[in-house]
């Protein structure tokens, strides 16, 4: 049987990104980064919800002890949902000597740390930089030379985490374990349509990944295999995450930032919120920094 995709009664963000799920809270976080917006949805209930700040919110995460981080322009910040915007705790400023980057895809580890990329607003150049943020507020520099980061998942059996440098097509696979110490990246796999987005791993290791511009997430065994495709109604499905009451639902975001008036004529969903109902994948609680 097909896979039932359907289109949440949410607004449209312009560059939807960072969905996580919160089994605490029961509900999807996600960001409008271009709207400088996190959003949350509970399906059971069907709430919407937003906090909107005053630069680009780029991703979301839940803190072991409560709330969540956001990496919101050049800085990691803490943020209670239940106390508004007026709650923003700084941890920790990452970017400040570039002033044309912002913060970009973010995640955490399974050990409790908080990997976070950027990229220059403009795309123009290799000026970006991955990061990986402790609980102290401590902030290390991981790699340098990149244009757009993206796709970070994690796989904590074979100690392994994901990253791409977007325009270049490539995912990469690194051995990453408790101790934090990162192995070179090699190649994982190459995308077929469109530019590797967001990306987030199953139960059994395999990763699944928004192909932006390329209408598709795509699963690929721990091989590097390509194993499934799922034709989305979108043409830039950003990023994918597991949630649900069993974590068999993929939530999808998607955007619409830069497209000219045909290709929004031709992509009149494109910036929408996604569910896929999914029988035989089972995703993974989120993992929460140790803070």
């Amino acid at each position: 049987m097909a896979p039932r995709i359907t289109k949440l009664e949410v607004p449209v963000s312009v560059l939807g990104e960072g969905p996580v799920w919160s089994d605490r809270d029961a509900c999807l976080y996600f960001v409008d980064i271009m709207s400088h917006r996190l959003q949350s949805y509970a399906p059971e209930t069907g709430e919407y919800r937003k906090w909107t700040f005053d630069t680009y919110v780029a991703s979301v995460a839940e803190c072991r002890s409560g709330g969540l981080i956001l990496a919101v322009g050049d800085r990691v910040v803490r943020f209670d949902p239940s106390r508004g915007e007026s709650s923003l705790e700084e941890l920790v400023v990452l970017e400040r000597d570039r002033p044309q980057n912002r913060l970009n895809d973010g995640k955490v580890d399974p050990w409790g740390r908080f990997w976070v990329g950027s990229l220059r607003r403009d795309e123009a150049a290799p000026d970006a930089r991955l990061w990986c943020v402790l609980p102290s507020g401590e902030a290390r520099l991981m790699r340098e030379g990149i244009t757009v980061s993206n796709s970070l998942a994690f796989d904590a059996t074979r100690e392994r985490m994901y990253f791409a440098d977007s325009p270049t097509g490539l995912i990469e696979q690194a051995t990453l374990g408790s101790s934090g110490e990162l192995s070179p990246f090699t190649a994982f796999a190459r995308a077929g349509k469109g530019a590797p987005d967001g990306s987030c791993t199953d139960r059994e290791g395999y990763l699944w990944n928004g192909e932006w511009g390329g209408h598709r997430i795509c699963r690929y065994a721990p091989d590097g295999t390509l194993d499934r495709v799922l034709e989305m109604p979108v043409s830039r499905p950003s990023c994918c995450t597991f949630g649900g009451r069993d974590h068999r639902t993929l939530f999808v975001t998607s955007a619409h930032v830069g497209m000219s008036e045909e290709e929004l004529r031709k992509d009149p969903h494109a910036g929408s919120l996604y569910s896929v109902e999914l029988e035989d994948a089972q995703g993974l609680p989120a993992d929460r920094f140790a803070l």
